[in-house]
């Protein structure tokens, strides 16, 4: 059996970022305190749904997908077909839901609204990432609050005030993240008739609203620094003025291609609160 076109449905070098998200939500949880076999199993659930969500993904991506000059696709190169890539989705997405069984009904529950948020998401009939903000609002659930709050269910069921409007920023990201892979692939996307929020308003348009949701994004965290303590605060503060220079008045910049100012300016904010809770 060739395993080379089910290790491309998985996209691994495209977990980075909700790998980070989980792995924030563990750190704030406390997860390390654990025992080990508890968050090897966390681990095992989360490289699961992640599994899921891109093979089911490129599952339904193929009329996308072959308007893509360098596609890597499986299914459009022919190496594997429809119904062994769903087959291999949905084992995923099972396996994932038979693990999170071991930490309670609660944990199931919540697993089972992501997994089928992220089908949704991808597979018709309704398919919300053809659906103009539905596709945004979708993948800020499945593809950030929900990989955040994950381990944050499993190592600290009391979610407190501070972790909903983290929570908050986090479906925030999400939104401009995918806004972003929209961008990136508008013109294969209207090639092939998909109908996201991208097409709909068009190239310029987009562009303008991504840049505006990135300005506007420290906001979304600034409640829960206040929150912390004024140091933290200042920190913040002057953290968002260097990233708000630099983003305005740099547009040109290499950091600012593809938005990855905003990449370091989140991991690091997000970082910094991640360390003051665990050290609190």
């Amino acid at each position: 059996m060739n395993l080379k076109p089910y290790i491309e449905l998985l996209r691994i070098k495209d977990w980075r970022a909700y790998f980070l998200m989980a792995l924030f939500g563990f750190l704030l949880a406390r997860g390390f305190s654990f025992p080990s076999k508890d968050i090897a199993l966390f681990a095992a659930i989360v490289l699961s749904f992640l599994a899921f969500g891109f093979s089911i993904n490129d599952t339904f991506d193929t009329k996308e997908d072959k308007q893509k000059k360098e596609g890597t696709n499986p299914l459009v190169k022919k190496e594997i077909s429809f119904k062994n890539s769903l087959i291999f989705s949905i084992l995923s997405a099972i396996l994932g839901l038979a693990l999170s069984m071991t930490f309670g009904l609660k944990v199931f529950l919540f697993c089972l609204t992501g997994i089928l948020a992220t089908y949704i998401y991808s597979a018709p009939p309704l398919r919300l990432k053809s659906r103009p903000l539905l596709d945004l609002i979708s993948h800020g659930y499945f593809a950030g609050i929900f990989i955040f709050i994950l381990p944050l269910l499993i190592f600290n069921p009391e979610l407190i005030f501070k972790y909903y409007w983290v929570a908050f920023s986090i479906f925030y990201l999400s939104i401009i993240m995918e806004l972003r892979n929209h961008l990136e692939d508008l013109e294969t996307d209207k090639a092939a008739g998909l109908r996201t929020t991208a097409c709909l308003l068009g190239r310029e348009k987009s562009e303008r609203l991504l840049r505006y949701l990135a300005i506007f994004f420290p906001l979304a965290l600034l409640l829960v620094y206040f929150l912390i303590s004024w140091p933290y605060l200042i920190f913040f503060l002057v953290s968002t003025l260097v990233f708000l220079l630099l983003f305005l008045l740099s547009k040109n910049h290499p950091l600012n291609k593809n938005y990855r100012i905003l990449d370091i300016y989140a991991l690091s904010i997000l970082g910094l609160f991640a360390m003051v809770k665990m050290l609190c």
